[in-house]
């Protein structure tokens, strides 16, 4: 019998013991404490917790309740786990908290049949967290989105080289925050949300354009810019650097442009549809053996025509791949980025293995030996093929491929 089944046979046991000696239910509700339902933790009362939490509420004359509020908010409750001295509950995940409305009462309200009771109590705002970050190498001055969860009374955004920015818009739901991005000259670095319920870091670097992470930037030495990360073996897609057709790029990308290929179409040799790089030696041998869920390639891309069709197979070596298809992720079929630079993250655990002679929908990398080659060498490329739907018009380009930790 586990501790939650052992409290609910005391309850039960209580109760039945109650209704057997036909007790009253006596004078006015009290609250004496609010505690977690793990019998070690019982004596530990606490006055605050996060939406969600199961409690178990100790007082006395508490049987016969008929609503309990959290904030105004009313919480399901089993009336087969209330008796005279303990209610079990779940603090509702929706209960206002200061985030949603800064006037709330902190208080739990109990209602019984016979009197009413209030029990100071703050429902906690969970601490913040970063899914992701529209462009991590935007240019100075460029609108930057932070994507999570729980961004709420948020203080300030640390970037690296120390830069704090202060002046942000964020969403009433908490999952959503614009700013302009700072200049940060060539420090790289995560950025870090401090708030006033706790703090969290993004799961890659912003600025990180020229640094060891990068398989390519596609800058050749000589060109400026940025620090040269070239490794590019010069065939497939065109290097360019023309800022008028995709704006907000430091130097030199990878622009995928062709049309016209009908269904099941696997030539990804022909008319500019692939990236081929040269094979880089990126990682210690120390690597090999780490798990593939620890890192996750990053790159930036950008539309000038909506993606409808394509599949861009992304490649380590000839055994792992992913399936990029990012129209395949929305309502109407078609990824568009609105001719703007954002940034894609892919967890290296999920290039998989082919099955039934389709690459990567097999089984998924677990080891970084897996995907890379002895000496920690990264054999990457990617290819553009169709399958059940044609081609009619591809323009995209593609910057700074990297492998980055981000656990």
């Amino acid at each position: 019998m586990n501790k939650l089944q052992s409290i609910i046979c005391i309850l039960m046991l209580s109760l039945l013991w109650a209704c057997s000696k036909d007790n009253s239910l006596g004078g006015p509700p009290s609250v004496r404490s609010v505690t977690l339902l793990d019998s070690a933790s019982q004596d530990s009362a606490f006055t605050r917790a996060l939406p969600g939490t199961q409690v178990l509420i100790t007082g006395e004359n508490l049987g016969g309740i008929t609503d309990v509020t959290f904030n105004g908010l009313s919480a399901y409750f089993n009336p087969a786990y209330n008796t005279n001295t303990h209610l079990i509950i779940t603090i509702p995940e929706e209960a206002p908290t200061e985030a949603t409305n800064p006037d709330v009462p902190n208080q739990i309200h109990i209602v019984t049949t016979h009197g009413e009771t209030h029990y100071s109590f703050v429902v906690d705002i969970p601490p913040p967290s970063i899914f992701a970050i529209s462009n991590e190498n935007a240019l100075a001055g460029d609108s930057l989105i932070i994507v999570g969860s729980a961004l709420w009374l948020i203080e300030k955004i640390q970037f690296p080289g120390g830069r704090e920015v202060t002046d942000f818009n964020a969403d009433i739901a908490g999952t959503r925050i614009g700013l302009i991005m700072p200049d940060l000259g060539n420090d790289t670095g995560r950025i870090t949300i401090v708030a006033k319920y706790g703090s969290t870091t993004s799961m890659g670097p912003l600025n990180d354009h020229q640094s060891g992470n990068v398989i390519s930037n596609f800058t050749n030495d000589g060109e400026t810019g940025e620090l040269p990360r070239f490794n590019w073996a010069w065939w497939g897609a065109e290097r360019k650097s023309d800022a008028t057709l995709f704006p907000g790029t430091r130097g030199q990308y990878l622009q995928c442009v062709f049309g016209g290929v009908g269904a099941n179409d696997p030539a990804w040799w022909n008319g500019g549809r692939s990236g081929n790089f040269n094979e880089v030696p990126m990682f210690t041998d120390a690597v090999m053996t780490q798990q593939a869920s620890n890192y996750a390639l990053k790159f930036e891309m950008n539309t000038r025509e909506p993606w409808t069709s394509a599949i861009c197979v992304i490649r380590f070596g000839e055994q792992y791949a992913f399936r990029f298809t990012p129209h395949t992720l929305t309502t109407n079929s078609s990824f568009d980025t609105g001719n703007k630079w954002t940034t894609v993250t892919i967890f290296l655990s999920e290039f998989k293995t082919a099955a039934d002679g389709v690459e990567g929908t097999g089984t998924g990398a677990s080891s970084m030996g897996q995907l890379l080659k002895a000496g920690g060498i990264v054999p990457f490329g990617f290819r553009i093929i169709s399958e059940s739907k044609p081609i009619d018009v591809f323009n995209t380009a593609f910057d700074n491929f990297r492998i980055i930790k981000v656990n």
